[in-house]
C-alpha cells in the first residue's frame, strides 16, 4: 500500500502518470467520476456493470496514482465516497 504525506498547504496529490496509460477499466471509472460528484462503490459498480473485483481494482489503481480520492461518508460510515479531486 502506498502512503502519501500531505502538508497543510497541499491538499491534493497530482497524478503521477498520464490518463492514457491507465487500464481500460480505470479509464471507464474516471469517465463516471468526471463530474467531480462523490459516488459510492455501489453507484460506480451499477453504472459500469462489471464484476465488483474489477471496479475495486480500478479504484485502487486510481487512488494510488492520484486520480481519485476517498472521502468519509458522514451519513453512512459503512461506505466511503470516491471522487475526482
Amino acid at each position: 500500500m502506498t502512503t502519501y504525506t500531505v502538508t497543510p498547504g497541499q491538499d491534493l496529490i497530482k497524478p503521477q502518470i498520464a490518463e492514457e496509460k491507465l487500464p481500460g477499466s480505470a479509464r471507464a471509472v474516471l469517465v463516471i467520476l468526471d463530474d467531480h460528484e462523490p459516488r459510492t462503490f455501489s453507484e460506480i459498480s451499477c453504472q459500469v456493470e462489471w464484476a465488483p473485483r474489477t471496479v475495486r481494482n480500478a479504484l485502487r489503481r486510481l487512488i494510488e496514482e492520484g486520480f481519485v480520492v476517498r472521502k468519509f461518508n458522514f451519513t453512512d460510515a459503512r461506505q466511503v465516497f470516491y471522487m475526482r479531486p
